[in-house]
This record gives C-alpha cells, sequence and structure tokens, in this order.
C-alpha cells in the first residue's frame, strides 16, 4: 500500500514542484491525494483522507502552518516543514525532532526527509513530538524550551536550561544537565548546531558548555569549572583569555 500525501502550500509553482519530486523519485510507494493552498482546505483534506505525509508550509496568508495543530486533537500523520526563512522557527523544528526543508528543496535534502519520516512511521514514539513543537514555539525566548535526543532506546526529552555542558564520544555525544547524564546517537556537530544558542559556546573540538553555569576559569591551565564540578578544556586556538572572559561574561 502507498503512502497518501497531502501538500499544502499557497504559492502553486511549489506544490508542482514537490508533487513532481514526489512522483518521480517515488512514484512506487507515494500517492499524492490532495493538494491545498491554506491551512482551512488542508484540515477539510486531512479528515478525507486520512493521510500518511503532509507537506507544510509555514508562510501563508491567513494561517501559518503552524496554526494546522489547533484542528486536530492528535496528529496521525507525519509532517515534513516547508519554509523559504531559515530563522523562522527551524529551531523548534529541530528541537521537536522533525523534519523541514529549506526552500528551494535540495533533492538530497528531500530524499534524507522521505527516508527519516519513512522509517519512524515504523517506529512508535512515546511522546507527542507536535505537542513539542507548540510548546516550544511558545516558548522560544522565555528559556523553556525542551529538546528531543535520540538515544539507543527511543528519545529523550530535556529542558534545554537544564544542560551544563555536551561532549563529543565517538560517534555520540553525552549530554550532561544538573542532575543526569544522557548519551544520544546525534553527532556532536549535530548537537552544537541543535544548541545554536547565546548561551551556548563551543570552547573545544569536544566540548559545547552552557555559560550560564561556568563556575571559574583557570587561566594557568585554559580549564572552566562548571557548576557540576567538571573540568572542561579550552582550546587556546580558538581564544586568548579575554576573549574567553568576555563570551563567558556576556
Amino acid at each position: 500500500m502507498k503512502l497518501k500525501v497531502i501538500i499544502v502550500d499557497d504559492e502553486s509553482h511549489a506544490r508542482s514542484f514537490l508533487k513532481k519530486l514526489c512522483l518521480h523519485l517515488y512514484n512506487d510507494i507515494i500517492e499524492i491525494v490532495d493538494e491545498c493552498d491554506s491551512v482551512k482546505k488542508a484540515v477539510t483534506s486531512i479528515k478525507k483522507y486520512n493521510p500518511d505525509i503532509v507537506f507544510l508550509d509555514i508562510q501563508m496568508p491567513e494561517e501559518n502552518g503552524f496554526e494546522l495543530f489547533k484542528y486536530f486533537e492528535t496528529i496521525t500523520f507525519e509532517i515534513i516543514f516547508t519554509t523559504a526563512h531559515k530563522e523562522y522557527a527551524v529551531n523548534a523544528i529541530k528541537n521537536s525532532a522533525l523534519d523541514y526543508l529549506i526552500k528551494p528543496i535540495n533533492i538530497s535534502d528531500f530524499q534524507l526527509a522521505i527516508a527519516r519520516v519513512v522509517k519512524a512511521k515504523s517506529h512508535k514514539t512515546d511522546f507527542d513530538r507536535y505537542k513539542l513543537l507548540a510548546e516550544n514555539i511558545n516558548n522560544q525566548n522565555t528559556g523553556k524550551e525542551r529538546i528531543v535526543f535520540p538515544s539507543k532506546t527511543g528519545f529523550e526529552v530535556v529542558q534545554v536550561n537544564t544542560i551544563v555542558f555536551c561532549k563529543s564520544d565517538g560517534a555520540y555525544t553525552s549530554v550532561h544537565t544538573l542532575d543526569k547524564k544522557y548519551f544520544t546517537s546525534k553527532s556532536f556537530k549535530e548537537t552544537c548546531e541543535l544548541l545554536h544558542l547565546s548561551n551556548f559556546l563551543r570552547v573545544h573540538r569536544s566540548f559545547l558548555i552552557n555559560i550560564n553555569f561556568v563556575v571559574s576559569f583557570k587561566s594557568d591551565e585554559f580549564i572552566l569549572e562548571m557548576i557540576t564540578g567538571d573540568k572542561i578544556p579550552v582550546s587556546d586556538k580558538s581564544f586568548t583569555k579575554k576573549e574567553l572572559i568576555d563570551a563567558i561574561s556576556k
């Protein structure tokens, strides 16, 4: 049975491009059941067709893509967001472990998104990522955002402002919070991208710290002490003493 897909975008050329990609690359597993140019029409279509995947534009007239959530108590389909604005809530989307595509859409990014969604549909998760997204959208500037880290057994949901530091651990990353340590299958590079926030600073090729939890800096050893007692090395190739002090004092 093919995956039923609905494309939601107010621009006809964007809908047409996505449709062509689906039919050209995934005609054997995907069926386009409808195209919609507004959230209102999408709600009707989703209730009618019960799709497996919805491509959802964010910036649209009348209602943006995030408004779709208020019409459903639970989201039973996978969503791939599409946006021309890199800064528009992308962190909230990434933190909620959801997929998105930046316009103009790159074919390899499109293929990766489809592969992840197909895989996700075969693994039931124990939390509602869409509720988490809505929560993070509302809390983007309050310091209460939560982030999803994939682990060996599923997912861990962590409040961002409790993360003290992250450490590269081979192909994995260890995430150290105020009271617990998590291991995530995300690479250190991916973790740094997720935590690309003003209070996080990469001080070493293997360490990302939350500057709010720095207790002291030993300038003779280039070592930071964190509130948890952990000692974090600082790369003297990346910072001078003054630059580091300025960075953690802002």
